[in-house]
């Protein structure tokens, strides 16, 4: 007799874990200190992750990018493009979240809280801050921003060392990246009971108030429509405009070449395995030379995060809704320049820029269980600014290559 086994991906787990949560938490809420320990120990083990992943992930793509001989010029252009691309759609994803206001609405029971960001640092102390005067104390202290400024500036020297012993620690590091990488999957895959625990204990606190409950699943759709909307301007509109204006190329064609590539990256949530997709109809459809195509598409699967950055303003943005935060516009421009810098340092795998979140929701001054509240629609999110992650990369490697001809 044959024996069935049915297996439910990752993103129907997490789903089930959520809906059980909801229902543990609203008929057995007298129960809920049973299991929230299980959410606790998940955003735990989240937190010690962080620092070693986005370390070791942005120095060893760094250090490859930069050992190439043309890394100076083609890299500056790379870069000078990622940033751009990534900004705008930053924008775009603030633009949207304070236009629509998904989490505003939302009257469910949470803790007070205050907004750690500071709203009055002169230019100059934005400069120097960016530098961190202890890396280790910046470790200690998650200060991701300087962290991943050193990261940067280590990963180019590195590269650019001929010394026996740099290149011995250039290997290592790639090792140590290999395992933080397989680390993060495994801690990941713990989300359905993490997340279980999370929504048990944040729905019993309001167990009584069917309504509000239903009002915050309702915002959940909201925002999830605020994050294909900002996503969606973004890839139809902004990189479209971009392509016009700065490569004098048809948007509409560039779109019809990738589309194999935007449905791959959609289906599996991960930049890495759409890379060699991605490559190859660079290449044969596109007709973009292989030397820079191979520069400047992993180097973009590295640090080039369109889709993580906007989701990550969105997100927080969301949250601070929720909780009643009124942010000024100073305060909400320190969550973009938080998501540009933590979206470099995003593993393409699925569901890490949930670990980057958790960074910028501390920021904040928001407590890292509020990771709860995004996760219902999280996978969903995911597939698309994963696909629009990927969309940038061939932008931005299409417009490197036509100011290199």
């Amino acid at each position: 007799m044959r024996i069935f086994r049915f297996k439910l991906q990752m993103h129907y787990q997490i789903i089930l874990g959520i809906l059980l949560g909801i229902g543990f938490g609203f008929f057995f809420s007298e129960y809920v200190s049973y299991v929230d320990w299980l959410g606790e120990l998940f955003l735990r083990a989240l937190k010690m992750i962080v620092v070693p992943l986005v370390f070791c992930s942005v120095i060893s793509g760094v250090a490859n990018i930069s050992a190439q001989d043309n890394f100076l010029r083609l890299g500056g252009k790379t870069l000078g493009f990622y940033l751009l691309t990534c900004m705008l759609a930053i924008f775009t994803g603030l633009f949207f979240v304070n236009i629509i206001k998904p989490g505003a609405d939302v009257s469910i029971e949470l803790p007070t809280v205050q907004s750690q960001l500071i709203t009055a640092l002169s230019k100059r102390d934005l400069l120097l801050n960016l530098v961190p005067d202890n890396i280790f104390q910046a470790f200690s202290s998650m200060n991701m921003i300087g962290i991943i400024i050193f990261a940067i500036l280590f990963g180019i020297f590195l590269g650019k060392s001929e010394h026996s012993g740099a290149k011995s620690t250039k290997n290592a590091i790639e090792g140590i990246n290999e395992v933080i990488l397989k680390l993060t999957s495994a801690i990941l895959a713990l989300a359905p009971l993490g997340v279980f625990g999370i929504i048990a204990a944040v729905v019993a606190k309001d167990a009584s108030n069917g309504e509000a409950l239903s009002g915050l699943l309702k915002s959940q759709g909201i925002y999830l429509g605020t994050v294909f909307a900002g996503i969606g301007f973004h890839t139809f509109i902004t990189l479209s405009v971009l392509l016009i204006v700065l490569g004098k190329i048809n948007p509409l064609k560039h779109l019809a070449n990738m589309k194999n590539v935007m449905l791959f990256a959609f289906s599996t949530a991960s930049s890495n395995a759409t890379l060699p997709l991605t490559l190859k109809e660079m290449e044969c459809k596109s007709k973009v030379p292989s030397k820079i195509a191979n520069f400047t598409l992993p180097l973009g699967a590295t640090v080039n995060m369109n889709g993580t950055s906007l989701y990550e303003c969105v997100a927080v943005i969301y949250l601070t809704q929720i909780y009643g935060l009124d942010l000024s516009f100073a305060q909400q421009l320190t969550i973009v320049f938080a998501s540009l810098m933590v979206g470099i340092g995003s593993a393409g795998i699925p569901m890490a820029s949930l670990v980057m979140t958790v960074v910028i929701i501390q920021m904040v001054g928001l407590p890292p269980e509020s990771i709860g509240l995004i996760m219902l629609v999280d996978r969903f999110a995911d597939m698309a600014r994963t696909m629009l992650n990927v969309y940038g990369d061939t932008i931005c490697t299409l417009l490197v290559a036509k100011n290199e001809v």
